[in-house]
């Protein structure tokens, strides 16, 4: 769920934040980002705040909020996620927001002594480990071309590899992950799927999900396992 959004870059509310953060899930937990300059410094300042409490943090970088979100659930870790959509915004999963909220307003942080501030692991290789895990699991093959959206997200690093996995061509739109211009609206996608020759369009938005257009239809899915599932279905 997403707890935080702001037109303006404030990295004293972001160490706030990631204080509360730390406070009420008081373990390990995941942290990444999108592919926006703004977001790695975000998410740095969140990570202050967290790590003051105490709290271990789980570093994968540059990785898709949807192969986060499933990432972290096979760990059985809660996650922040720091993207830019209009402003900087910060989901979160696994960690009560309620929770966050009223620690939030009351100030009432984990003070960690300094001989026992959190700890940084980084793990770059996040994003190709949990590829390696889902392609393997997936054997069938999708004859055609397929239009995908990567709204300026970090989805667009799933291609080339899960195109040529799973055999099917790909026309990419918006695949500037570092732009902070607005992706190409929807009707743009809509249109070029209307004019036919797809076997389906993958449109992945900001907040972690994908949609699926064929056939006139559309589907959303939170997690790139039952995207698959659905696409093995076809």
């Amino acid at each position: 769920m997403e707890i935080y959004h702001s037109e303006r870059f404030n990295p004293e509310e972001l160490a706030l934040l990631g204080r509360a953060i730390g406070t009420v899930s008081h373990g390990t937990i995941i942290v990444g980002r999108d592919g926006r300059a703004i977001s790695r410094y975000g998410k740095r300042a969140m990570v202050v705040g967290i790590v003051s409490t105490g709290s271990t943090i789980m570093d994968v970088r540059l990785i898709p909020l949807i192969a986060l979100k499933d990432f972290a659930h096979r760990k059985g870790l809660p996650l922040a996620y720091v993207y830019y959509d209009g402003g900087i915004r910060v989901f979160v999963s696994g960690i009560d927001n309620d929770e966050i909220d009223a620690i939030l307003e009351s100030r009432s942080f984990i003070e960690a002594h300094p001989n026992d501030i959190g700890a940084t692991v980084y793990y770059p290789n996040a994003l190709d480990d949990f590829l390696h895990e889902l392609l393997k699991h997936y054997s069938f093959k999708i004859k055609g071309r397929v239009l995908v959206d990567a709204m300026n997200t970090p989805a667009v690093l799933f291609f080339p590899r899960l195109n040529e996995h799973l055999s099917f061509e790909i026309e990419l739109l918006n695949d500037m992950m570092t732009s902070y211009l607005p992706p190409k609206p929807k009707q743009v996608f809509t249109q070029k799927m209307h004019k036919g020759g797809y076997s389906f369009g993958l449109r992945f938005r900001p907040d972690g999900i994908v949609e699926l257009h064929r056939a006139g239809g559309e589907d959303e899915f939170g997690s790139m396992w039952t995207l698959l599932d659905h696409l093995k279905k076809l």
